[in-house]
């Protein structure tokens, strides 16, 4: 391998597609939004993500590298939960949402239920 893993992004040839890669994760960062990027092997998709990092102020943004992407979505937020500094994910009802069984009020759908009106039980 002619160079390591850890060459400096300003002794990296630059091009077009590392130019816009860098531009859109910088765009995320500024709007602060989620991004994901894919590609082949060796595309340089570390490189973007350190170019575009390498000058951000690591006390203001935290940075998450889920390098295994046959982790599946239980894991991935798993990752990103542990990375985040909490010990376990919220636990998800079924039937429910994640927000409400995380202990969110949800507004209810409907109208509100009638005070004085009971249902009678069945008969038999």
């Amino acid at each position: 391998m002619p160079f390591g893993r850890d060459l400096a992004p300003s002794m990296l040839h630059r091009h077009t597609s590392h130019g816009e890669a860098v531009a859109r994760i910088t765009w995320c960062v500024d709007q602060r939004a989620i991004g994901v990027i894919t590609g082949e092997v060796g595309a340089g998709k570390t490189v973007a993500v350190r170019a575009a990092t390498a000058n951000l102020d690591p006390s203001r943004h935290v940075f998450i590298y889920l390098a295994n992407p046959t982790i599946g979505v239980r894991g991935m937020l798993t990752h990103i939960v542990a990375a985040l500094g909490h010990t376990r994910l919220p636990q998800i009802r079924p039937g429910t949402t994640g927000r409400r069984s995380a202990g969110h009020r949800t507004r209810r759908t409907g109208p509100p239920p009638r005070a004085g009106r009971r249902r009678s039980p069945p008969a038999g």
